[in-house]
């Protein structure tokens, strides 16, 4: 059987998360203090390689590894040829373009030609105030870019954004969003010709957890005679499930899948319709 190499961070804001949502799939991945950057796992079924977020989309696409997982912030930047197999749950944030408080400046729009903006993106910024049909100057930064308006480097920044605090701390206000960013597993294409099945069955994993992160598997002993008012709003994946209790004429144990953001409303309707021994329970996996 093929080995599948899978790229993963090894340091910055996706890392912790990649490599959660690899041992989340059953594959052994070393701490954060382990040093080694290639590790066997899943019975040699599986190797990590850990790398350079920047790095994975050339070692992807080269097929030095077969699948990774990097930034769409990245990917586009780059601008490399791999195919993007599956959105992950983590690693959200946006490329902001943004200019200092004091500036007249309140829109994009506004940036005059011949402007400096200070990017660790060149690539994504340039294509941006090409479509604004606006002739500006980068700056290419490799971090801290929020410092180089205080400095003099550039006149604006166009920097990743999680809560906008570190702008906000630098005196800087958003203009305008260029890019709304997430993880995103990627494949080699030559890897899926070669290794088609065993790269679909990785990815079949990562997204039965990815899917089963937004749901949570709720248990309630409901009372037969409301079971059509429950069933109004609990459709689960097809439908509830129902079970007999033991002893018990007038009541049925129901189990259903919910969204996760849905289950405090739930809860209370649930209550509403008399349902009783109310459990709320995590899942790790789901195959929808």
């Amino acid at each position: 059987m093929a080995v599948i190499r899978t790229a993963i961070p090894n340091k910055g804001r996706l890392a912790p998360d990649a490599s959660e949502l690899l041992r989340a799939i059953g594959l052994r991945i070393p701490d954060a203090n382990d040093r080694k950057l290639l590790v066997d796992s899943g019975k040699g079924r599986y190797q990590v390689l850990f790398a350079s977020p920047w790095d994975i989309p050339r070692y992807v696409e080269s097929g030095a590894a077969d699948v990774g997982i990097t930034g769409l912030d990245i990917l586009e930047e780059a601008g490399n040829g791999v195919e993007r197999l599956l959105p992950l749950n983590f690693g959200f944030c946006k490329l902001c373009l943004a200019a200092p408080e004091a500036a007249t400046v309140l829109s994009s729009k506004e940036i005059p030609g011949g402007a400096t903006i200070a990017t660790q993106f060149p690539n994504l910024v340039r294509s941006y105030f090409r479509r604004l049909g606006t002739d500006v100057r980068i700056v290419e930064v490799r971090g801290a870019a929020e410092l180089t308006p205080n400095i003099g480097a550039a006149d604006f920044v166009a920097d990743l954004v999680e809560t906008g605090s570190t702008l906000r701390m630098n005196h800087l206000r958003i203009l305008d969003v260029i890019l709304e960013s997430r993880a995103v597993l990627v494949a080699s294409p030559a890897s899926l010709e070669e290794k088609g099945s065993e790269i679909r069955e990785l990815v079949s994993a990562i997204e039965s957890v990815v899917e089963a992160e937004s749901r949570r598997y709720l248990m309630a002993n409901v009372p037969v005679d409301r079971l059509p008012q429950v069933r109004g709003f609990l459709p689960g994946i097809t439908a509830p499930t129902i079970m007999n209790l033991i002893g018990r004429q007038d009541m049925v144990a129901m189990h259903v899948v919910v969204k996760e953001d849905e289950v405090n409303g739930v809860i209370a309707l649930l209550k509403d319709a008399g349902a009783t021994g109310i459990l709320v329970v995590p899942i790790e996996r789901m195959v929808v």
